[in-house]
């Protein structure tokens, strides 16, 4: 009876987990470097002087979607990511704990 019960606490915690993720957004967040259309910017004349601009991609009905980041957005969009990623992991615990205890039935 102790082990149904460690068990069944173990279940719990693992499941509360993915609620205590926070915001999350799907996708990578990547940096391209691009051309501005002011004429006399640095970046025209030279390559390596290129402004950066932060992307989201994620796929979508097998085609990779992009959304621009704006720079006052990019830490809300980077923890979102991140919140993301982590709970796919948790999302992995849970259904391997579920697994195991199929396995053992």
């Amino acid at each position: 009876m102790k082990y149904k019960t460690a068990v069944q606490k173990k279940q719990k915690m693992l499941i509360r987990s993915l609620s205590q993720v926070g915001p999350i957004v799907e996708g990578t967040l990547s940096t391209v470097r691009r051309i501005c259309g002011n004429p006399g910017c640095r970046c025209r004349t030279n390559p390596a002087k290129k402004h950066p601009a932060m992307f989201l991609t994620w796929k979508e009905n097998q085609k990779t979607q992009t959304l621009y980041i704006p720079v006052a957005h990019l830490k809300e969009a980077e923890l979102w990511s991140k919140n993301y990623k982590r709970l796919k992991k948790q999302i992995r615990k849970v259904s391997v704990f579920h697994k195991k205890l199929l396995r053992s039935k």
